[in-house]
């Protein structure tokens, strides 16, 4: 599957001091951008877009701000 442009439409600007993830926003690999999508497919090219950082660090702070969040 190619990336269409669909998915421009949908752009997410970055957010100030938080992580993309934390915010919200999903991250499609195929089309290489971040868009805010309630779905879990991207609109343009429908591969599955990723809700989670790859590197441990940031993956790590992830789950403390969603812990913190629960309490």
């Amino acid at each position: 599957m190619v990336c269409k442009g669909i998915c421009h439409r949908y752009r997410a600007k970055k957010p100030g001091m938080n992580s993309r993830y934390e915010t919200g926003q999903k991250r499609c690999s195929q089309c290489d951008i971040f868009i805010n999508w309630e779905g879990k497919r991207c609109p343009c090219c429908g591969y599955v877009l990723r809700t989670k950082p790859k590197g441990t660090q940031t993956r790590h702070r992830l789950m403390m701000v969603q812990e913190i969040k629960r309490i």
